[in-house]
Formats: C-alpha cells, sequence, structure tokens
C-alpha cells in the first residue's frame, strides 16, 4: 500500500510540474508579444518579430522537457562530466570569437542564407549540465564533502573555473546565480557549513574587484544604494517601478501597456515588470504562485527520490530555477541591484527557456524513476558512509532510504 501511495505521489508530482512549466511557456508567449509587439514594429517592421521566434522556441523546449523526462537517470550520471567538458568548451569558444569585444555572450550557428541567425548561449547551457556534474561527483565523493582539501576544494576549482569563464564575458549576474545554486548544492550535498561561508569570504573580493573594474555593473551598484537619476543609470529601474504600480489589482489589460514604449526592450529582463502593469497585483501573485508551486513539486520529487543521485539532481534543478526566478523578480521589484537575469520560462530568449525546460524534463525523470523503483530496492548510487559530517537535508535523505 505504501509503494502504491509513493509511486502514485510520484507520478502525480511528474504530471503537474510538466503542466506547471507548460502554463508559465503559455503565459511567456503572451506576454513577451505584449512588450515586444511596439519594439518589434518599430526596429523591425514586424510586430510578431519576437513572437514568432518565441513560439518555435517554447516548441522545441517542451518537446525536449517530455523527451528528456522519459530517460533513465543513469544516463545523466554517465554523461555528467562530457557534458560539463562540452560546456566548458562552449564557453572558451565564445571568448576566442569575441575578439575583444565587451558583451560576447552567444555563440553564432552557421545557417543558409534563406534562414534568420541562430545563435545560443552556452552559460545557460552550463548552468544545467553543471548541475548534473555536481550531482554526480557529490555521490561519488559522498565520504569526502565534509574534509575542505579532499572533499570541497577540488570542487571549488571546478566551479570557479566555470565562474570565471562566465565573469569574463562580462556576465556577472550568471556569475552569481551559478555561485548561489552550486554553493546550494554543495550544502545539501554534505560540505560543511564553515567551509562553504569560507569560500564566500574569499570570493567576496573577487567580485568587488569585478565590479569596481566594470563601469556599467558599478553604476547598477551605485544606483541601488544610493540611488540614481531615473532619466540616467536608474532608468530602467524607475521605468519598471511605474509599471508595477501601473497595474493595480487587476491589470490595464493585455496589449495596453504603455510602459513598454519607454522602456527599452522590456520583453526581457523586465518582463515581470509588464504582468504587473497590465495583469495587475492578480498577475503578479499567480505567476510566483506558480513559481512556488514548481519549487514545491521540485521538494517533493527530491524527498521522494530513490537513489542519492537522483535527490541531488532533483534538488539542484529546482533549486537552479528557483532562484533564477527570485533573482529576476527582486530585480523588477526594485529589491535587487540589476542583474541582467531572465525570469524562466516567461522573459524572451530561447537559450535559457530551452535549458530551463529541458531541467523540468530531468526532474520529471526522476519522478519517474521514483514511481517505478520500491523503498526495498532504493540502496542509492552513492556510498552508505557516516552521516557525521552530510548536511541536514543528505542526513535526512540518508536515513529515509537507507
Amino acid at each position: 500500500m505504501h509503494t502504491m501511495s509513493a509511486s502514485a505521489t510520484s507520478q502525480s508530482d511528474a504530471r503537474q510540474l510538466l503542466l506547471i512549466a507548460s502554463i508559465l511557456v503559455g503565459l511567456g508567449v503572451v506576454m513577451v508579444y505584449s512588450s515586444s509587439s511596439a519594439f518589434a514594429d518599430i526596429h523591425f517592421d514586424d510586430s510578431g518579430f519576437f513572437l514568432e521566434r518565441q513560439i518555435v522556441r517554447a516548441l522545441v523546449g517542451v518537446v525536449a522537457m517530455f523527451a528528456l523526462s522519459r530517460l533513465p537517470l543513469d544516463f545523466w550520471q554517465r554523461a555528467a562530466l562530457p557534458l560539463l567538458i562540452v560546456g566548458i568548451a562552449f564557453l572558451i569558444m565564445v571568448l576566442a570569437m569575441g575578439h575583444g569585444r565587451s558583451a560576447q555572450r552567444w555563440l553564432p550557428f552557421p545557417m543558409p542564407p534563406f534562414m534568420s541567425s541562430l545563435s545560443f548561449q552556452p552559460s545557460e547551457f552550463v548552468k544545467l549540465v553543471l548541475v548534473l556534474y555536481l550531482a554526480d561527483v557529490l555521490v561519488r565523493k559522498e565520504r569526502d564533502m565534509g574534509r575542505w582539501w579532499h572533499g570541497v576544494m577540488p570542487r571549488l576549482v571546478i566551479i570557479g573555473g566555470v565562474q570565471l569563464l562566465i565573469l569574463v564575458q562580462p556576465d556577472l549576474g550568471t556569475c552569481l546565480a551559478v555561485s548561489i545554486i552550486a554553493g546550494a548544492m554543495l550544502w545539501v550535498g554534505g560540505a560543511r557549513t564553515v567551509h562553504l561561508l569560507a569560500t564566500v569570504a574569499l570570493a567576496a573580493p573577487v567580485a568587488a574587484a569585478s565590479v569596481y573594474s566594470s563601469p556599467y555593473q558599478m553604476q547598477r551598484v551605485i544606483s541601488f544604494f544610493l540611488g540614481a537619476d531615473p532619466r540616467g543609470a536608474g532608468y530602467q529601474m524607475s521605468q519598471s517601478l511605474t509599471a508595477l504600480g501601473s497595474g493595480g489589482l487587476f491589470g490595464v489589460g493585455l496589449g495596453r501597456s504603455v510602459q513598454k514604449h519607454f522602456l527599452p526592450e522590456a520583453h526581457t529582463d523586465f518582463v515581470f515588470a509588464f504582468v504587473g502593469e497590465e495583469l495587475g497585483l492578480a498577475g503578479c501573485l499567480s505567476v510566483i504562485g506558480l513559481f512556488v508551486a514548481l519549487a514545491i513539486h521540485g521538494y517533493r520529487i527530491a524527498r521522494g527520490a530513490t537513489t542519492h543521485f537522483g535527490f541531488l539532481v532533483a534538488a539542484g534543478m529546482t533549486l537552479m530555477i528557483s532562484i533564477y526566478a527570485v533573482l529576476n523578480i527582486g530585480v523588477a521589484t526594485g529589491m535587487l541591484p540589476t542583474t541582467g537575469l531572465p525570469l524562466p520560462f516567461i522573459s524572451y530568449g530561447g537559450s535559457s527557456l530551452v535549458w530551463n525546460l529541458c531541467g523540468i524534463g530531468i526532474l520529471a525523470s526522476v519522478a519517474r524513476e521514483s514511481a517505478r523503483s520500491t523503498p526495498s530496492a532504493s540502496t542509492g548510487l552513492g556510498t552508505s558512509g557516516s552521516l557525521a559530517h552530510a548536511s541536514l537535508p543528505a542526513v535526512r535523505w540518508r536515513r529515509q532510504h537507507g
């Protein structure tokens, strides 16, 4: 009876997770068109320019999501390291092809002359495969994760190398998000809190130096803490808050936004502000509620995982999407400095949309594997070593599954 109940719960979590992601993608397509039509009409003589591309990317992402949800977890464990190596190679290619340009973050794909240009952002791919790599290595090195030199430090070298390649693009926002995701996974995987706090203390001067050496990043931080001229450095934030404040309870209606005529490229980083303007407080709370529901189902899937690897993958994918959502919404509402990060599933952008949907597919595959397994078979992929140095989530998982 218990096995059947757990199986039904896992299947339900997988279905609801896929449904929530699909709803967010559908809302994103609508909001991308609503917030970008005026900009696209002026710059491309086609109000549906961004809509058409977002629909194609959404279809690719949704197909990938359902396909990946059917793959077994052991495939991802075998592929984790090769995928990370590919991701690092892409990041190096971005720098090699940048030719000194200050914001080279995309790799172009060669396309036939009759087709539009296509590119993708390697950092979006790397954040996904880094989760898989960390889940794999944290299982294999479970006994060592309570130690600095043999446990935490080698992981930090890999993570730091990835962050450095992202930082020099430059992309401080993604670097910050990757830091939070990786740090949380290390803690969940058994790293000592004191080791992680020491790492933060050592990394802080590097982050400060990066901000200081980049005028636009420095300007963003100063404008956040000290305030800035709404017509200068604080222009984007001022327009975002105006959009949110104009929506009232139920918004001005789809397509009736005024601020989209003033905020440049509103369909990307500040799309949440236009949810507030056109759909009001009700729309904002609905979006936040969907992300909270997604995080709850992700937590339930992680808790019900029948292998240690599955537990870490589910936790990592849930963290990846949740952290991006919190950072984006925090920026749009003026609670955080501008980071340039997209809102998962809703902001315009193929790389973010497709790889986040792939993450949802992998998360659903954890739930499906749990539904096919029985508690007696869940011996885990990691060692059954001491729990003395494991983090609280890891301890609970190990005690539950033995």
